[in-house]
């Protein structure tokens, strides 16, 4: 469903696309932008779902309020996460790693 011509579309054809990318999302598959814009349409109050730039600018403000939260916690990095200094690093001890 790649760049379809949005005007030529009915409500019909975009409500059966719906159901499919609803279908989709629960089998848990990843949904394309289109599908993720047809997914969470709201038909009672739009004709025809968002554009791919629309999910996009969703997505920029999401994360761009996440990174501001995490700052305010002294987050900016996973360091800040994750104590690296006194981590141990694991070593195989199968053969296969081994080549023996």
């Amino acid at each position: 469903m790649a760049y379809e011509i949005r005007k030529t579309k009915d409500k019909d054809f975009w409500l059966r696309a719906k159901k499919m990318a609803i279908a989709k999302h629960k089998m848990g598959e990843i949904l394309s932008l289109e599908e993720t814009a047809v997914a969470i349409w709201d038909p009672e109050k739009e004709d025809h779902p968002m554009t791919c730039m629309g999910v996009l600018k969703i997505e920029k403000k999401a994360l761009a309020k996440l990174k501001e939260k995490l700052k305010e916690k002294n987050i900016v990095g996973l360091d800040d996460l994750f104590e690296a200094k006194f981590r141990e690093y694991g070593k195989p001890i199968s053969s296969v790693y081994n080549g023996k």
